[in-house]
C-alpha cells in the first residue's frame, strides 16, 4: 500500500520495496493466505471488493482519500492497496491513521468477514515499514520470523509489537554476535500473523530501532540428509521397512496379478472362443492340421501311460507324479499331451534355470516362466552396492542386499498365492482326501447330467423350460434352488485343478547354486500337494530324482512312470508315417540300428526330408554317437592322476563297452564283481547320469545294464571296431590288472614269510611238538594255490599286453 508499488497488470518485481514520498500517506493491507488451490483471479477480485469496502467505511468529512493502485501478492496471498487521504487540521497523522485503522476493525466485527476456505477472519493491517516484494524460490512463509533490530528492544518491546498481528507462541532471543545487529525469533501460532507481521514491519523504525523481518527457515537444505548418513544403524533399516512396505502394499499385488493372468491365461487370445472361431474359420481353412506325434499309429506305447497320467489328475492332489525316462524318451511330449485340456497350468522348465550363468539370470529366467512382474533385478545390484559401501564406512552390515536363497523363495511363494487363487481345493487343506474325492465325484456326476440334459430334443428342452418356470414361481422350489446354488459352491471340478509340472528336475547343469535350487523347488512342491492344492508333476531324466524329493515328502509313494524306447515295429511304423512308403520301401534296417529313439528318429527324418539319403543319415547319426561317447567317457583331465573325474576311469567304461558291443544286456551283478569295479557301484550311477548306460531295475534293485541310447549298440561295435585305440585300452586295462595281481603276491608271500619264520633250520614247530600244526599248513597251501592262480593270470595278462603292443604297432604303421 505504498505510492510506487507496481499495478494489478504488472507482477511484483522481485526485489521492489516500497517508498514514502510523503508523510500523509500509509498502506493497508489486508490476507487471506490463498496461495495455491484457489484460482488466482478470483482470490485477486474477492480480496478487492473488500478491501474497497473497508475503506469505503472511513469516508467522513474528517477525510477524504484517493485511491492510486493496488498490488495482489501472490506468494502470501494478500493485497497491497496505495490510497492517499486529506484530513484537517485538527487532526494529526498519527490520529487520521488510528480512525482509519479502527474504523476498519469496527466494520470487520459488525460484518464478521472471514474466508471460506480456512474459517479465519480477515484482517487488516497499516504497513508500518518498507515491504520487501520478493519471488525467490528458496523463501517461502513460515510461522517463525527472525528480527534482526538495532537499539534497545527488550522480549516486552518485541511483544507489544508483534502481537497486534496474533497469538505468539514465544519470543527467543538469539545470542548476539560480535559486529552484528540483536536478533530474536518471534514465533506464531498462525501462517496469516507472521506473513502479516512480516509485511507491515519490515524496514520500520519503532524507538529510534531499525527493524528487519525475514522468515526463519526452520530446517536447514541438509539436514535430513545429515541425520541419515550419521545414523545409519536407524535409517538404513527405516529405509528397508519402508521399501519393503511399499513393495508389499503395491508391487506384491500387481504380481500375484500377474501370475494369475498367466497362470489363467487371461491375455492369451488363443483361449477365447470369438479369436478360436476366426482363427478355425479363416487360417485353418487354408492350412493342414498337424498330426500329433504322440497319437501317430507308431507311438502306440505311450497311450497308457498317458490314461494312467489322466487317472491322476481327476483325484486330489495327496503326492508327486514322477515322469522318467532317458533324454529324448518323449517325455515332456507325453506330459504336455495328457494336461493340454487342463485350464490352469504352471510350467517350470529346469533346464534353462540350471544352465544359467549367474545368480540374477536364474531369478530372471524363473520370473519370466511363471509371470513374476516386475521383478526390479537392477535393484539386487544397487542394494547389494549400498551394503558393500556402509561396511566399509561404519564396519557393520546394513542387511540390505538379499540372498539368492531369500530372492527364490519370495518368488515361489508369490507364486503359491497365485496358484491358490485358481485352485478351487484352496479352502480345503483341512479336509480329507477322501472328502474331496466325494466332492469330485459329485461334480463330475452333475456335469454328466447336465450333458445329457443338453443332448436332448426339444421337446424334453420345453419340458425342461417349463419346469424352470414353475421352480421359479413356487416359494418352496426357490429355497430348493438357493440350496442346490449353495451345494454348487462347494463343488470341486477336476479340471479346474492347477498342474504344476517342473520339467527338466535335476537335470545336468553347470550352473550356480543347482543343489538349492532342486532342494527349493522340491519344498514348495511338497508345500502345493499337502495342502491339496495342485498336482505336481516331476519331468527327468536323471534316475537319482526321487531323492530329494523323498526328503521334502517323507512317508509318501510316488505316481511313478518309466517310459522307455520304442519297440523296432512301433518305430519303423513311426517312419512309414512321416516318410513316403514307395519312395523309401525298405527301412527295417536303418530302424534296426536307430533303434526307438524320438529324438534319433526325428533327426532321421529332418535328414532324409533335406535330400540325405537313408545310407548317409545313419552314417551320420552313427558319427555323432561314436563322438559323443568318446567325449564323454574317455576324454578326462591329464593331470587327473586317477583319471576318475567323471566318476568312473577308461578302462572300466571300457570293459562295459566291450561287453554291451556283443549283446544288448548284460548283468549288472557280473560287471560289479569284476575286478576293475571291485563291488563299487559308483562308477555305474555316474555313467548312467550321463546317459552313457541305462540300468534296467527288477524287484527294486539293478538287474540289468543296457546302452545309453539305442544307437550307441551299433556305436560301440564301431569303437571296437577301431583296432588301435582297441589295443591301447587293453594295453591299459591288462597294465591295471598285472598291477593289481602283483600286488596280490607281494602280499601273499609277505604272508608266507611271516609263517616260515615260525619254524627252526630243519622244519620243526617253533613252539614245540615237531609237527606243523594241521591250521597253520592248510594256510600255507591256501597261499601256495592263490600264488598259482595269480601267476597264472599275471601271465596271461602280460601275454595280452604283448599282443595288444604288437597290434598298436602295425596301427602306427597304417597311419
Amino acid at each position: 500500500m505504498c505510492p510506487h508499488s507496481p499495478t494489478r497488470s504488472t507482477p511484483a518485481s522481485p526485489h521492489k520495496t516500497f517508498k514514502r514520498p510523503f508523510v500523509q500517506e500509509q498502506c493497508l493491507s489486508t490476507w487471506s493466505h490463498i496461495i495455491l488451490y484457489i484460482n488466482a483471479q478470483d482470490t485477486y477480485k474477492r480480496i478487492y471488493a473488500f478491501t474497497h469496502a473497508v475503506l469505503q467505511t472511513t469516508t467522513t468529512s474528517k477525510h477524504s482519500k484517493t485511491f492510486h493502485e493496488d498490488l495482489f501478492y501472490r506468494k502470501n496471498g494478500g493485497m497491497f492497496v496505495h490510497f492517499s487521504y486529506v484530513h484537517p487540521s485538527s487532526y494529526t497523522t498519527k490520529e487520521a491513521l488510528k480512525e482509519i485503522e479502527s474504523r476498519c476493525e469496527l466494520h470487520l466485527m459488525s460484518h464478521g468477514h472471514y474466508m471460506w476456505f480456512n474459517f479465519q477472519k480477515v484482517r487488516a493491517f497499516l504497513v508500518k515499514g518498507e515491504p520487501f516484494l520478493e519471488d525467490m524460490a528458496s523463501r517461502y512463509p513460515n510461522k517463525r520470523i527472525r528480527v534482526e533490530y538495532t537499539g534497545n528492544l527488550e522480549v516486552e518491546g518485541l511483544y507489544t509489537l508483534f502481537r497486534k498481528y496474533g497469538k505468539i507462541v514465544d519470543i527467543h532471543p538469539v545470542p548476539p554476535v560480535k559486529d552484528m545487529p540483536k536478533q530474536a525469533i518471534v514465533q506464531y501460532s498462525l501462517l496469516r500473523a507472521s506473513t502479516s507481521a512480516k509485511n507491515c514491519l519490515h524496514g520500520a523504525e519503532v524507538n529510534g530501532s531499525h527493524l528487519g523481518v525475514t522468515y526463519e527457515r526452520t530446517l536447514k537444505s541438509n539436514v535430513i540428509w545429515d541425520w541419515l548418513s550419521n545414523h545409519p544403524r536407524l535409517s538404513v533399516p527405516l529405509i528397508g521397512f519402508a521399501v519393503a512396505g511399499v513393495s508389499f502394499v503395491i508391487f506384491d499385488p500387481v504380481r500375484v496379478f500377474s501370475m494369475h493372468a498367466k497362470i489363467t491365461k487371461l491375455f492369451d487370445a488363443n483361449e477365447y472362443s470369438v479369436f478360436q472361431w476366426l482363427r478355425r474359420e479363416t487360417i485353418g481353412r487354408l492350412t493342414r492340421t498337424t498330426v500329433d506325434t504322440l497319437q501317430a499309429t507308431g507311438w502306440r506305447e505311450r497311450e497308457e501311460e498317458e490314461e494312467k497320467l489322466r487317472k491322476w489328475l481327476r483325484i486330489p492332489p495327496e503326492t508327486f507324479s514322477i515322469v522318467q525316462g532317458p533324454r529324448g524318451s518323449g517325455k515332456t511330449d507325453m506330459v504336455t499331451y495328457a494336461t493340454k485340456d487342463k485350464k490352469h497350468k504352471v510350467i517350470i522348465r529346469c533346464e534353462d534355470l540350471a544352465n544359467a550363468r549367474s545368480e540374477g539370470e536364474i531369478l530372471t529366467s524363473l520370473a519370466k516362466q511363471v509371470g513374476y512382474i516386475p521383478l526390479f533385478q537392477f535393484m539386487n545390484t544397487l542394494n547389494n552396492m549400498m551394503d558393500m559401501a556402509i561396511t566399509a564406512t561404519t564396519g557393520q552390515k546394513a542387511g540390505l542386499s538379499a540372498t539368492f536363497e531369500g530372492q527364490l523363495k519370495k518368488i515361489l511363494d508369490t507364486l503359491t498365492i497365485a496358484i491358490q487363487q485358481s485352485s478351487p481345493t484352496r479352502d480345503m487343506s483341512n479336509i480329507s482326501p477322501e472328502a474331496i474325492m466325494k466332492k469330485i465325484e459329485l461334480t463330475m456326476e452333475e456335469k454328466a447330467r447336465r450333458a445329457g440334459t443338453t443332448s436332448t430334443s426339444s421337446t424334453d428342452s420345453a419340458v425342461t423350460k417349463l419346469a424352470l418356470e414353475r421352480i421359479r414361481k413356487g416359494g418352496k422350489d426357490r429355497i430348493r434352488l438357493r440350496k442346490r446354488d449353495s451345494e454348487e459352491s462347494k463343488w470341486c471340478d477336476p479340471d479346474d485343478i492347477p498342474v504344476v509340472i517342473i520339467d527338466g528336475f535335476m537335470s545336468r547343469g553347470k550352473g550356480p547354486h543347482t543343489q538349492e535350487l532342486w532342494t527349493f523347488l522340491a519344498d514348495w512342491a511338497a508345500v502345493l500337494v499337502e495342502n491339496h492344492v495342485a498336482h505336481v508333476i516331476f519331468v527327468s531324466n536323471n534316475v537319482a530324482a526321487a531323492k530329494p524329493l523323498s526328503r521334502s515328502l517323507p512317508n509318501m509313494t510316488f505316481e511313478t512312470i518309466i517310459l522307455s524306447d520304442a519297440t523296432l515295429d512301433s518305430a519303423l511304423e513311426y517312419l512309414h508315417k512321416n516318410l513316403d512308403r514307395v519312395d523309401y520301401p525298405n527301412l527295417a534296417p536303418f530302424v534296426k540300428i536307430i533303434g526307438g529313439r524320438l529324438t534319433d528318429l526325428e533327426l532321421f527324418v529332418q535328414k532324409v526330408k533335406s535330400g540325405i539319403s537313408p545310407e548317409d543319415a545313419v552314417s551320420d547319426l552313427l558319427g555323432r554317437a561314436v563322438v559323443e561317447i568318446r567325449k564323454s567317457a574317455f576324454d578326462s583331465d591329464p593331470g587327473d592322476k586317477d583319471k576318475k573325474a567323471h566318476g568312473w576311469t577308461p578302462i572300466q567304461f571300457w570293459l562295459v563297452l566291450k561287453q554291451l558291443a556283443n549283446a544288448e544286456a548284460v548283468s549288472y551283478d557280473e560287471l560289479k564283481i569284476h575286478p576293475l569295479f571291485k563291488y563299487d557301484e559308483g562308477p555305474f550311477s555316474a555313467m548312467e547320469q550321463a546317459e552313457l548306460i541305462a540300468i534296467s531295475h527288477k524287484n527294486g534293485r539293478p538287474c540289468l545294464v543296457r546302452p545309453g541310447k539305442p544307437i550307441y549298440h551299433a556305436a560301440f561295435q564301431e569303437i571296437l571296431a577301431d583296432t588301435g585305440f582297441a589295443a591301447v585300452m587293453d594295453l591299459e586295462s591288462n597294465t591295471f590288472l598285472d598291477k593289481d595281481e602283483m600286488a596280490k603276491v607281494a602280499k601273499w608271500e609277505g604272508e608266507l614269510r611271516e609263517l616260515s619264520s615260525l619254524l627252526h633250520k630243519d622244519g620243526s614247530w617253533i613252539f614245540g611238538g615237531g609237527r606243523v600244526p594241521k591250521e597253520v599248513d592248510a594256510r600255507v597251501k591256501w597261499l601256495m594255490k592263490k600264488l598259482s592262480e595269480s601267476h597264472v593270470k599275471v601271465e596271461k595278462y602280460e601275454k595280452e599286453m604283448i599282443h595288444s603292443k604288437m597290434v598298436i604297432a602295425e596301427a602306427a604303421k597304417q597311419c
